[in-house]
């Protein structure tokens, strides 16, 4: 298996693409529950939730692993920054977990919808996070796109929340609207370019060698077979690669 630069690149904008498509069902979903609530259509919501995760984990298999799970692991070792997307796939499966139990409980067991709330919550918190886990000089534009996310998530749980507490046309109005702005985002998101690319820095000799006068002695003392001398090579270069992000 060969794991081109864009691999991981790749990998990331379909993640978010799957993401973005579990939200917008579940905004869809809670809109078409407006007209026909109790209906059998909102499954599909915490369905796509569980599928978003699983895809998720496809995509790495397929894009980092080539469908190899050793490939795999070996490519989240290079790039360890790269297992914040198993935890949003585990957090979306979660979320879709809970909901679909709360549903399923015909909407008595108040304690999984707030689960489903909470894992929302947590995954608002992880895209803030998503900066630090991308090289430096992708981590301002990356930072500034998942900033986003984050904030419109969690403003979404907030709202549903308040309409739980107290219900109100306009929070709910705010909750699918949000849940909506976010999906779109999520789906026109393209990794920015560089965010995980490999970079290999070279280190040049200094032409000016000081030896130690304890060293600079044994090479004087060392006898050359004739016609053979020491050489050292002043415009030597040594590559090794230095692994960026995280």
């Amino acid at each position: 298996m060969t794991l081109n630069l864009d691999s991981y690149n790749t990998a990331s904008t379909a993640m978010h693409a799957a993401q973005g498509a579990a939200l917008l069902a579940l905004g869809f979903t809670e809109a078409y529950a407006w007209h026909k609530p109790g209906g059998r259509i909102r499954f599909i919501a915490p369905l796509a939730l569980l599928l978003s995760g699983a895809g998720m984990l496809l995509a790495m298999l397929y894009f980092l692993g080539g469908w190899s799970v050793e490939s795999l692991m070996f490519s989240l070792q290079l790039k360890s920054g790269f297992y914040i997307f198993v935890s949003f796939a585990c957090f979306y499966a979660s979320a879709g977990l809970s909901q679909l139990t709360f549903l399923s409980s015909e909407e008595k067991s108040r304690g999984w919808h707030y689960l489903f709330l909470t894992f929302l919550a947590v995954i608002g918190l992880l895209y803030f996070g998503m900066s630090k886990k991308v090289n430096p000089e992708a981590a301002v534009e990356v930072a500034a796109a998942h900033s986003a996310f984050g904030f419109t998530l969690l403003a979404a749980v907030i709202f549903k929340l308040l309409n739980g507490f107290r219900p109100r046309r306009g929070f709910d109005l705010a909750w699918v609207a949000l849940i909506l702005i976010a999906s779109f985002q999520l789906l026109s998101y393209r990794e920015v370019g560089g965010a995980f690319d490999f970079r290999v820095t070279a280190l040049q000799a200094s032409p000016q060698i000081s030896l130690p006068a304890t060293a600079a002695g044994a090479v004087k003392s060392r006898t050359f077979p004739p016609g053979k001398s020491m050489v050292v090579n002043k415009d030597a270069k040594i590559a090794h690669p230095k692994r960026a992000g995280n």
